[in-house]
C-alpha cells in the first residue's frame, strides 16, 4: 500500500489579468477516479493548504485544470506517480503559457524493509564501484541508466580507480557533519540516494523543511553559505534561455542541466527535477552561467563528463523550487576525441578538457556577501550596478581534479601521456580596470558590431587582452597509480594564488591519452554547417542569436542584421574531430530570436541530431528514411551532404550540412 498526502499548492503566476483563476485538481488512484479538489479563487503568490491523504496500490495521477471563463478550462498538466520508495516533501509543476502552479507531497511505501537500505534486495547489495567511479549509477537502474546517459555519452571512460579516502575527504569539506562517519553504508546512503530527505546539503531546518519550502523575495537564496561547490556528472541539455526578465538579469542565463554522480546526489534539494517519468523517472540538477560572463568555448555540450564548482543555491523564481548551481566559477568538460600525443607522434584516443575559470558568474542582485567572502568587501573602484555582480576570486579557488584516459590501457608497457594544448588567462591591473570588465560583460546585445559582445568569446578582444600563461600558473600533472602498481590516470591542479594584478578569466585546454593507440577504430570527421534558410520568424524581421556545434565544439552566430523569412544565409563553418569506436556524433544548436531586450524574445527552433556509431553515414541514412526532417541531397561513399530542420520553438530554420569521413 502507498499512501500520498497532498500538502499544499502554491500558485506562483495564472492566466487571469484579474489576479484570480478557478483551480480543478483531478485525483484518480490506481485509474479511478477517487477526488476533485477545487478552489474558485486563487491568487498569485497565494499558498492553498491541503493536507489530504490518499491510498493506492500501483498509480495515482494528479490532473490540474485552469478556468478563465468564458474560455475553455485550460489543462496545465498531468502527473502519474508510481514511485516504489517514499519521497518527502517533494514537488511537481503544472505549467502552460503564463500559468506557473507547484504542488508539494508526501508518498509514503509501506514496505517490509527500509527503502532506504541499499542492502534490500529490491535495490541491490551496496556495491562501491557504482557508487564511486565515474560511470557509477547508484540507485539508477541499468535501463534508465542506457536510456539517459550511455547512449548519448561523448565520453569514453576505462579502468578509474576508486577513493574512498578521497570522496569523503571532498564532501566532508562541503557538506560538514554528514561526512562525519566511518560507515561506508551510511556514507553511500546519505550522499547517493536522491529519494532520501536526508541527502541534501543544507543543515538548516528552516530551510531544509516543507514549511519554508516557498522563499518569497530575492530569486536565489543560498542553500548554505557563499561556499563554492564542487558537482560533477553527465551533461543533458545545454541551452541559452529566451524567458529571462530584464529587471533581474543583465544578460540572458545559460541553463545545462546534469546528470549528477551518485555521490554528488545530496545537493539535490526535496523539489529536484527529473527526466522521464514514473520508475524512469532519473535526477537532474540544473546549473546557469549568464551569458556575458563566460566565454562560448567553456560551454557545455551535450553528452559530456562536467565537473564544476559554484555557488549553491535555491532557486525561487520558478516552480518547483529546487537546487542549483547558479552561477559556477569554475568548469571542466571532458570529452572524447584523438591527437598526435602518441610515440612518434601517433595518434591516439585523448581525453580532452576545457578548463574554463572567470571571476564573473552573472548579476543576482543581492551580492554583498560573496564580495565579502571573496574579496573582504566591494574594492574601492567597483560601483553602481557592477556591484551586483557574483563575483569570485580566482587567486583563492584552486583547481583540483583527476584526469583519466579515454580507453582501457593497451598493454603493461603502455606509457600515459599529457599535452596542455592552449593555456591563456586575462588580467586587469587595478579595480577601476576591474569594473571596466564587469561594466563590458553586462551588455546584452553581442551582434552590435563586436562592441558589445562582452566575455561571449574567447577568442575576441573586446576590451581585453589575453596573455600567454606561464608554466608556472599552467595545469600541472602528477601521474597516479592504480591498485596493479601502474599508472592510471593524472591529479591536475591549478593555482593562480601567487598570479600578480587581478585575474578575471583562465582558459586551458588539456589531453591525456597512452602512447599508444591500441586495440580501437579512430575515425576522423569533417562537418561542415554550410548555410542557413529562416523559414518562418516571429516577426517580419528580427535578429538571431545561435549557438551551433558538434561533439563539444561551438560556433555562434550572433546577426545584427535583419533576419528576413525566406532567406538563406551562408556560413560555411567546419569542425574537424575524432571519434573513438562506437561513440556517437552529436550535432546540436540552440538559439533565440532576439526583440533588443533580454526579455520576451522567441525560442528558435533546435536540431538534435545523435549519428550512432561506428557506421555513423549508415545511421544518417537510415534515421533519414523515418525522420521528416531530414532530407538527404547528395550521398557518395565517405560524403553526405543534408537538410536538416529544427524541432519545436516559436521560428523554424533549416541547416545545410555536409559530414564527410576523412
Amino acid at each position: 500500500m502507498k499512501t500520498i498526502t497532498i500538502k499544499q499548492i502554491k500558485c506562483f503566476e495564472n492566466e487571469d489579468w484579474l489576479g484570480d483563476d478557478e483551480i480543478r485538481l483531478e485525483i484518480r488512484a490506481d485509474g479511478n477516479a477517487t477526488d476533485t479538489l477545487y478552489n474558485d479563487d486563487f491568487d498569485d503568490g497565494e499558498t492553498w493548504t491541503l493536507n489530504k491523504s490518499y491510498n493506492f496500490t500501483n498509480s495515482i495521477q494528479l490532473k490540474m485544470m485552469e478556468g478563465d471563463w468564458p474560455d475553455p478550462d485550460d489543462h496545465l498538466g498531468t502527473h502519474d506517480i508510481n514511485a516504489n520508495t517514499s519521497l518527502i516533501n517533494a514537488a511537481v509543476s503544472f505549467t502552460k503559457d503564463d500559468a506557473d502552479y507547484e504542488l508539494l507531497f508526501d508518498l509514503i511505501v509501506q514496505n517490509t524493509s527500509d527503502p532506504q537500505d541499499t542492502t534490500d534486495p529490491a535495490i541491490g547489495p551496496v556495491n562501491i564501484r557504482p557508487f564511486f567511479s565515474r560511470m557509477g549509477k547508484g540507485l539508477i537502474t541499468q535501463g534508465q541508466y542506457d536510456s539517459h546517459i550511455n547512449d548519448n555519452r561523448l565520453y569514453r571512460v576505462g579502468n578509474e580507480v576508486i577513493s574512498i579516502r578521497d570522496d569523503f575527504q571532498r564532501h566532508s569539506a562541503q557538506d560538514g557533519n554528514k561526512s562525519n562517519t566511518r560507515s561506508v553504508r551510511n556514507w553511500i546512503q546519505t550522499h547517493c540516494n536522491f529519494r532520501s530527505p536526508d541527502t541534501y546539503i543544507d543543515d538548516k531546518p528552516e530551510v531544509s523543511s516543507g514549511i519554508s519550502i516557498f522563499f518569497t523575495g530575492k530569486n536565489w537564496k543560498t542553500v548554505n553559505n557563499e561556499k563554492s561547490i564542487q558537482l560533477s556528472g553527465f551533461q543533458d541539455y545545454s541551452r541559452v534561455t529566451y524567458t529571462d526578465n530584464p529587471f533581474t538579469h543583465e544578460t540572458r542565463d545559460w541553463n545545462w542541466d546534469m546528470v549528477p554522480d551518485p555521490q554528488f546526489m545530496y545537493l539535490l534539494g526535496e523539489g529536484y527535477k527529473g527526466k522521464g517519468s514514473g520508475t524512469n523517472r532519473v535526477p537532474i540538477i540544473h546549473n546557469e552561467w549568464e551569458t556575458g560572463s563566460f566565454p562560448l568555448q567553456w560551454r557545455p555540450f551535450w553528452g559530456e563528463y562536467i565537473t564544476c564548482w559554484g555557488r549553491h543555491i535555491w532557486d525561487v523564481g520558478h516552480a518547483p523550487t529546487v537546487t542549483e548551481i547558479h552561477p559556477a566559477h569554475t568548469i571542466i568538460r571532458e570529452h572524447t576525441t584523438a591527437a598526435s600525443i602518441g610515440t612518434n607522434n601517433a595518434v591516439v584516443p585523448v581525453n580532452e578538457a576545457y578548463i574554463g575559470i572567470g571571476l564573473s558568474g552573472g548579476y543576482p542582485g543581492h551580492s554583498d556577501g560573496r564580495w565579502n567572502a571573496e574579496f573582504g568587501g566591494i574594492p574601492n573602484g567597483v560601483w553602481g550596478d557592477t556591484t551586483d555582480c557574483w563575483a569570485t576570486n580566482l587567486k583563492k579557488h584552486p583547481v583540483k581534479f583527476k584526469f583519466y584516459p579515454p580507453v582501457k590501457r593497451p598493454n603493461n608497457s603502455a606509457t600515459l601521456k599529457f599535452r596542455v594544448k592552449l593555456c591563456q588567462h586575462i588580467r586587469v591591473d587595478d579595480n577601476d580596470e576591474l569594473d571596466e570588465f564587469l561594466e563590458l560583460t553586462q551588455n546584452d546585445d553581442p551582434a552590435d558590431g563586436g562592441a558589445d559582445l562582452a566575455f561571449r568569446d574567447w577568442n575576441t578582444t573586446a576590451g581585453f587582452s589575453r596573455e600567454n600563461t606561464s608554466n608556472q600558473f599552467k595545469p600541472s600533472f602528477t601521474v597516479k597509480d592504480g591498485p596493479d602498481g601502474l599508472p592510471a590516470y593524472y591529479d591536475v591542479e591549478i593555482d593562480l594564488s601567487e598570479m600578480t594584478k587581478i585575474p578575471v578569466g583562465y582558459y586551458a585546454i588539456i589531453q591525456c591519452g597512452w602512447n599508444i593507440p591500441g586495440n580501437v577504430t579512430l575515425q576522423k570527421y569533417e562537418v561542415t554547417f554550410k548555410t542557413i534558410k529562416a523559414l518562418s520568424t516571429d516577426e517580419w524581421y528580427d535578429d538571431w542569436h545561435l549557438y551551433y556545434g558538434v561533439n563539444g565544439l561551438w560556433s555562434a552566430w550572433w546577426t545584427d542584421d535583419f533576419i528576413e523569412e525566406g532567406h538563406t544565409y551562408t556560413r560555411n563553418k567546419k569542425f574537424s574531430f575524432w571519434t573513438v569506436d562506437d561513440m556517437p556524433i552529436a550535432i546540436r544548436d540552440t538559439g533565440v530570436e532576439w526583440d533588443g531586450t533580454d526579455y520576451a524574445n522567441e525560442k528558435l527552433d533546435t536540431v538534435d541530431l545523435v549519428l550512432n556509431g561506428p557506421n555513423h553515414l549508415a545511421s544518417l541514412r537510415n534515421k533519414a528514411i523515418s525522420d521528416s526532417h531530414l532530407t538527404i541531397l547528395t550521398d557518395t561513399t565517405n560524403s553526405i551532404e543534408f537538410n536538416v530542420t529544427g524541432k519545436g520553438g516559436d521560428t523554424s530554420h533549416r541547416w545545410k550540412i555536409k559530414i564527410e569521413k576523412k
